[in-house]
């Protein structure tokens, strides 16, 4: 049986739908006050006996089954249900009303993934209609996912312009440039369409920025200004492009008249600080500091921000007092991170350390440990930053993993190997699943441990297959360790695939290229490793590969220049050795 539907059909049928439901409601009521067994929120999944055919714009009996269920699931709450029913009627028939239900129940339950696959069936179905473009390319610029929006965004701009634009704007430092230069083909059509429409103006300027299209931005600014003098964002991102471009007076210019329309505009006074730190004017910042904190007292967050970016600025003391003032008030352990970052820059050692040791709370607790056995350095320490990270593990379980790492790292760094291996040992022990812990027990290992350094290697890549760092450091040692090159070559294939702008992994591709004597493409490899990291050992790897090419002269060259940089190192002096036998 088929049921012919159009979108007064389907309204009729949702009526019918709802009438059973009602019965059903009512039947359920009575029947729950004669048994006690029954479980009202049962889920409703169940299977029609027929086999149906489908058509777009046609409604069969499996249709019909579906749809009842969805109703009867969303009146029990059981949205997961409703929604997999609707979604898949939506697909199969392409009605409106269907497709459109089940967008909005994916809306109400916050299911992006299936509001995605709701609003792509809608365009599908209904190409011309501008609702469903502005939804698709709302949730997927939100999403990060510009490529996949750009197909659809003349459509929503012409819907919802204002919407969208905002969006965009607000995305747009993420963005990357090619995207971004992909979206800005689409406003600028769009401003000469219409060449009065502000919001166009200042989004072709955002967008241009991200291209480093500064100039064309400036003017698109301009325009927008022009438009609509009171626009603080237009002012905000023209003063902001100003003070990057170096013209400091020109932005505090700006900034000036925005402020005389709005005294106590904070975004813009802040950005008038910051441009007063850039235009090397750092007490008159200061100033505008101090008169914006006692504007807003209770405002932990700006004041911490005014620290920081004094702070950034060297302007030491005057952080430091901002910093204190807002401890003595909030008694924030966390503010203790950047006293003690103070204090380093100070040269004051220990008490940084002091300030480092009482964060007990906020994002940068590990790293206070990091900094505080960064400043004992020397064998002579350990028994100390053993007593610190004892601590440390009791009194912040959920980094103790880390902070194991940091600890192990620090005794391989003043020669207590033995030590940092049992440490990282242990940590594996009570922690067996911590990739870092083991990453680091590899590459700690010395080398006639190589067997074991491989089995954590293998162990990180069956939990973690793509782990460019852990295909990369197996690929490097086995060609070290072993004549095991293919499979080397194959993990370091697999490793640049991953990483192919990382000189580590470039320099170790190279280095297994040349073990398999294919130099031309280990050169170029090497060249470029070299290139963005003009490291000693990638030197010597690309120095073995200049001789292996018979490239003695530019080989002594590059010899020349790395052990003017790095005279006392042991790559530098073995690779001196391979020039004198082949020189």
């Amino acid at each position: 049986m088929t049921i012919v539907s159009s979108t007064s059909t389907l309204d009729r049928l949702y009526i019918v739908l709802k009438k059973i439901l009602c019965l059903l409601i009512i039947s359920t009521g009575i029947l729950s006050g004669c048994s006690s067994t029954q479980q009202p929120n049962e889920t409703v999944a169940p299977t029609p006996a027929w086999e149906s055919t489908y058509q777009q714009g046609e409604l069969n009996g499996e249709s019909l089954y579906d749809l009842l269920i969805a109703e009867l699931a969303g009146h029990q709450q059981q949205y997961d249900v409703s929604l997999e029913k609707y979604l898949k009627q939506a697909e199969l028939t392409g009605d409106p009303g269907i497709i459109r239900r089940a967008a909005r129940i994916a809306q109400f339950t916050k299911d992006a993934s299936s509001l995605e696959k709701a609003a792509r069936i809608w365009v599908k179905y209904e190409p011309d209609s501008q609702e469903p473009q502005t939804l698709l390319v709302g949730l997927l610029i939100q999403q990060g996912k510009f490529s996949k929006a750009l197909p659809f965004i003349e459509g929503a701009l012409t819907t919802n312009s204002h919407q969208i634009l905002a969006l965009l704007n607000s995305h747009a430092a993420k963005m990357p440039p090619k995207e971004a230069q992909a979206y800005l083909s689409i406003i600028n059509k769009q401003t000469q369409r219409t060449p009065k429409n502000s919001e166009l103006w200042l989004s072709r300027g955002i967008l241009e920025r991200r291209v480093s299209d500064n100039n064309n931005a400036l003017y698109s600014f301009n325009k927008a200004l022009k438009l609509n003098p009171k626009n603080e964002t237009v002012i905000i991102q023209k003063a902001d492009l100003l003070k990057d471009s170096g013209k400091y007076s020109q932005a505090l210019d700006v900034i000036a008249a925005g402020l005389k329309r709005d005294p106590e505009n904070k975004q813009l006074t802040i950005l008038k600080i910051q441009t007063l730190y850039k235009g090397n004017q750092p007490k008159t910042a200061v100033k505008e500091s101090n008169q914006l904190i006692s504007s807003f007292r209770t405002d932990n967050q700006l004041h911490l921000y005014l620290a920081l970016l004094a702070l950034d600025f060297n302007r030491l003391d005057d952080s430091k007092a901002i910093l204190q003032t807002l401890y003595s008030r909030t008694r924030d352990t966390s503010l203790h991170f950047y006293l003690g970052l103070i204090e380093e820059q100070l040269d004051n050692p220990e008490l940084a350390i002091q300030h480092y040791l009482q964060v007990n709370r906020g994002n940068n607790v590990l790293q206070a440990y990091t900094r505080t056995l960064a400043l004992l350095a020397g064998d002579t320490k350990e028994p100390r930053v053993t007593d610190i990270i004892t601590k440390a593990t009791a009194n912040h379980a959920e980094l103790a993993p880390d902070l194991i790492n940091v600890y192990a790292d620090w005794l391989r760094s003043f020669k207590f190997e033995k030590q940092a291996i049992t440490s990282l040992d242990k940590g594996i022990s009570t922690y067996p699943d911590h990739i870092p812990l083991r990453y680091s027990r590899a590459m700690m290992r010395p080398p006639e441990e190589f067997p074991q350094s491989e089995a954590d290697f293998r162990f990180i890549l069956n939990k973690d297959p793509n782990n460019a760092m852990a295909l990369n450091a197996l690929g490097y040692t086995l060609s070290l360790y072993t004549e095991r090159y293919q499979e080397a070559y194959q993990l370091l294939s697999k490793a640049i695939s991953l990483k192919p702008d990382d000189p580590a992994v470039m320099d170790s591709i190279g280095w297994i290229l040349f073990k398999l004597n294919r130099y031309d493409e280990a050169l170029t490899y090497l060249t470029k490793a070299y290139k963005v990291y003009p490291d000693p050992e990638v030197g010597s790897h690309l120095i073995a590969v200049l001789v292996a090419q018979n490239k003695n002269q530019q080989a002594q060259e590059l010899f020349t220049e790395l052990s003017s940089k790095f005279p006392e190192n042991p790559h530098i002096m073995n690779t001196e050795k391979t020039l004198n036998g082949q020189l």
